[in-house]
């Protein structure tokens, strides 16, 4: 005898997969979602940890809070307006943490897409390489404390 699915069965499994999807991804990268003004939606443990914040500290502030004082308001406003525009921006970025604190991060900032295509938040993914900045940062001025001390 043959088994018949069950209807909705296929649709079960695929929200099953791309439950698991994200949770993996949530394993692994921070992540924070962003409104199209830049408003912080949400943020997860690992964005959390990275930044040094709780929740409460950093859902309902804008984006902003995270760049540097004195950084390009053109180059800033941009960014943004290409975000709101649909096309995504990844690279490195520096940050700043709780308490002024510098942080380097690896991420792409991703426009998420309604149905028409048009753009309705933000989320991006990203890695923190705070400690591999700071050791090349390192490395380079051994460099060139050595290539002075030659001359």
């Amino acid at each position: 005898m043959n088994k018949i699915p069950l209807f909705g069965h296929k649709k079960t499994n695929q929200r099953n997969n791309d439950r698991a999807v994200l949770d993996a991804i949530n394993r692994s990268q921070a992540v924070i979602e962003f409104a199209l003004d830049g408003t912080i939606l949400s943020a997860n443990a690992n964005f959390l940890t990275a930044m040094g914040y709780d929740a409460s500290e950093v859902i309902g502030r804008n984006h902003r809070m995270f760049v540097e004082a004195g950084a390009d308001e053109g180059e800033y406003a941009a960014f943004w307006d290409r975000l709101r525009a649909g096309r995504f921006d990844t690279g490195e970025y520096k940050r700043v943490g709780k308490g002024g604190r510098e942080v380097w991060i690896q991420a792409s900032y991703n426009p998420v897409l309604d149905a028409d295509g048009k753009p309705i938040k933000v989320i991006k993914f990203a890695s923190d390489i705070t400690a591999a900045k700071l050791a090349a940062a390192d490395t380079r001025g051994q460099l060139d404390a050595i290539s002075k001390s030659r001359r």
